[in-house]
């Protein structure tokens, strides 16, 4: 008997809070292909939040496309359409693929970044494209340890991230010393999504500040009541205090791998390594995935006995 797919989670944008800066359009939200002017610059809107979309995606992009479990727009089992695939150019040269939707009970549109986006930034369109088979919506996330992070070791000072390499021995909370098997390094615009994550030091009893990516997880006690310990991902625990975003031009991420998934010690604040799954390879940014898939082929982690929050 068939299934239907699981939902994939990612953030959407309402429409119009993406609009022509300058242009033919100036003021004008993004529409389908046919509205956009090539040449048209937008802008995300300073202040935009996005808003969590769960959808089963059907493998004809033309069909109605259904909300899943955990939609903040519209309810479960609502439908949604496809409407474009729209490319805009950021200056640098990198590439921003939009996906236009549109939610069919309210007609309200939607936008799904499928790669970074930033408020405040420049995005001049260039084509619109029908959305084809197979699109995933998922976020890419990235699991990582800004530059500069000293990682404890085993009987000696902690270290900087960068200077660790495959075969060093780092202590980790359940099993001691244990052998680095993979050190990966990615370099991405250190805004929207990837905008690390900061503890500022003394926050958790640590004596530097903490950068991770956002959706790194910390390992952490509950102080009365629930489960024992938890791994929350650092965005989730954000303050505008102690513990903010810090956005910058650009960031080295480093992403540390075992032979299991562990909990190591970042600026004395316990942490998850990356897990290496299927379910994490196809939301890594690509040069990352294809590394792990190379090195180390059909590997699939357990997760960590703690509580896997948000």
């Amino acid at each position: 008997m068939p299934h239907d797919p699981p939902a994939q989670g990612a953030d959407a944008y309402p429409a119009a809070d993406f609009r022509v800066a300058s242009g033919v359009q100036p003021g004008d939200p993004v529409g389908d292909g046919a509205a956009c002017v090539p040449g048209d610059i937008y802008r995300l809107r300073k202040g935009a939040g996005p808003r969590r979309l769960a959808l089963r995606i059907s493998a004809d992009p033309t069909a109605p496309q259904l909300a899943g479990e955990g939609t903040d727009i519209g309810a479960p089992g609502d439908a949604f359409e496809f409407l474009s695939l729209l490319t805009f150019l950021r200056d640098g040269g990198d590439r921003l693929e939009l996906l236009l939707i549109r939610h069919v009970a309210s007609g309200g549109d939607f936008i799904i970044p499928l790669s970074p986006i930033a408020a405040g930034a420049d995005f001049t369109f260039i084509a619109a494209d029908t959305p084809p088979p197979g699109l995933r919506i998922a976020d890419t996330i990235c699991m990582a340890f800004a530059a500069g992070t000293m990682i404890a070791l085993p009987g000696a000072a902690p270290v900087p991230v960068e200077r660790l390499g495959p075969g060093d021995a780092i202590l980790t909370r359940d099993r001691g010393a244990q052998p680095l098997r993979w050190v990966g390094k990615v370099t991405l615009r250190a805004d929207g999504n990837f905008a690390p994550v900061v503890v500022t030091a003394g926050t958790m009893g640590n004596p530097g500040d903490l950068a991770v990516s956002p959706h790194h997880r910390l390992f952490l006690y509950a102080r009365s009541g629930g489960p024992p310990a938890a791994l929350i991902e650092a965005r989730h625990l954000v303050d505008g205090d102690r513990i903010t975003r810090r956005p910058a031009a650009w960031i080295d991420y480093y992403s540390l791998v075992f032979d299991q998934h562990e909990i190591i010690y970042a600026e004395g604040i316990p942490v998850e390594s990356l897990r290496v799954g299927a379910d994490i390879l196809t939301r890594l940014p690509a040069e990352i995935a294809d590394d792990l898939r190379a090195r180390f082929p059909g590997l699939e982690q357990s997760p960590h006995a703690a509580v896997q929050g948000g």
